[in-house]
C-alpha cells in the first residue's frame, strides 16, 4: 500500500499572529484555547507527471479535522479523509469513491519567552482492501503512527520563522519505510492583519525497506510549499494551498510533481 498517497489527504499545508485583536487559528503553531474547537477542511489535488510523458499519476482528497482545546496548551483531534476515485481527476486506482482513512492525534504547546513549541503524536488507520478490492489486497487495517516536533521564533508585527519535522511509519509491517519530513519557513500576517501567508522548503527523506517501491533505496526530495489565507470574519479563514517538487532522488524520472487545494477553518 503506497502510504503516501493515503496521507494526501491530510496533506494541506497548514501552517502565529494577531488579526485586529482576534488570534491568529491559521498556523500550524496554533492551538484554541480551553473549550474551543477549531474546524479545518481541506481538498486537494496532486499531479506527478513522468518525463517524456510515460504516465501521469492523479489523486484528489478531502479531509475534515475538528481540534478541541483540553487546556489552553494541549488539544486533541480526529480526521476523516476520503481519496475519491473521480474520473479526469484521478487515475481511477481505487475500488470506489469511498476510500477513508481517519487519525487520532493530540499536541502540546510551549512557550519560553518568544520561543514558541510545539509537539504532538498522531495514530493513522485506513483499511487497504476499501480503498483497492479486496482480490489480493489484505482486509486487514493498516496502522501508522506520526510524530512531529515544532519550533518558532516570535519576532513581533506578524512575523513568526519556524521549523516543523515529522516522522511516520505504517507499525504492523514487518518490512516497514520510514518517512521523515522537514518544512522550514516563515508565517506573516498582512493587509491590515485580514491576510496570512506561509513559505518555505520542505525537505522529505524516506527509507525503503523493499521489495517493493524504489528496491530497497532510500529517498531524498525538496518541495516548495506556500499556503495563503483570508480572514472572513474574526473566527472565519479560507485559503489556498500548494507545493511543488523541486529536486531529488525522483527528478531522474518525474517531469513535474506540484499539489494545490483549498481550506476553510472555522475557530467556535
Amino acid at each position: 500500500m503506497n502510504f503516501k498517497t493515503m496521507l494526501l489527504g491530510t496533506a494541506a499545508a497548514t501552517l502565529i499572529a494577531g488579526v485586529a485583536n482576534a488570534k491568529d487559528f491559521t498556523g500550524s503553531l496554533f492551538l484554541p484555547s480551553k473549550g474551543e474547537i477549531l474546524s479545518t477542511t481541506t481538498a486537494g489535488y496532486n499531479r506527478e507527471t513522468t518525463k517524456h510523458g510515460w504516465w501521469a499519476d492523479e489523486d484528489f482528497a478531502a479531509a475534515e479535522e475538528l481540534t478541541y482545546g483540553v487546556t489552553d496548551n494541549f488539544a486533541v483531534y480526529g480526521r476523516i479523509s476520503n481519496n475519491f476515485d473521480f474520473k479526469r481527476l484521478t487515475n481511477r486506482n481505487y475500488n470506489n469513491e469511498h476510500n477513508f482513512a481517519y487519525a487520532l492525534g493530540a499536541k502540546y504547546n510551549h512557550n519560553f519567552g518568544k520561543v514558541l513549541t510545539q509537539i504532538g503524536a498522531e495514530y493513522f488507520t485506513a483499511q487497504e482492501a476499501s480503498w483497492y478490492g479486496h482480490k489480493g489486497n489484505s482486509s486487514e487495517w493498516t496502522k501508522a503512527v506520526e510524530v512531529e516536533a515544532q519550533v518558532g521564533y516570535d519576532m513581533g508585527d506578524g512575523l513568526t520563522p519556524y521549523v516543523k519535522a515529522t516522522a511516520a511509519s505504517i507499525i504492523d509491517d514487518r518490512d516497514r519505510d520510514m518517512e521523515y519530513s522537514v518544512f522550514a519557513g516563515v508565517h506573516k500576517t498582512f493587509a491590515c492583519d485580514k491576510m496570512s501567508a506561509d513559505l518555505g522548503v520542505r525537505y522529505e527523506f524516506t527509507t525503503d525497506n523493499g521489495p517493493w517501491g524504489y528496491n530497497g533505496h532510500n529517498t531524498n526530495d525538496w518541495y516548495l510549499q506556500g499556503e495563503v489565507n483570508y480572514f472572513v470574519t474574526d473566527n472565519v479563514a479560507v485559503g489556498v494551498f500548494g507545493d511543488y517538487y523541486l529536486d531529488g532522488t525522483k527528478s531522474h524520472w518525474v517531469d513535474y510533481d506540484y499539489t494545490v487545494g483549498v481550506n476553510l477553518r472555522v475557530l467556535f
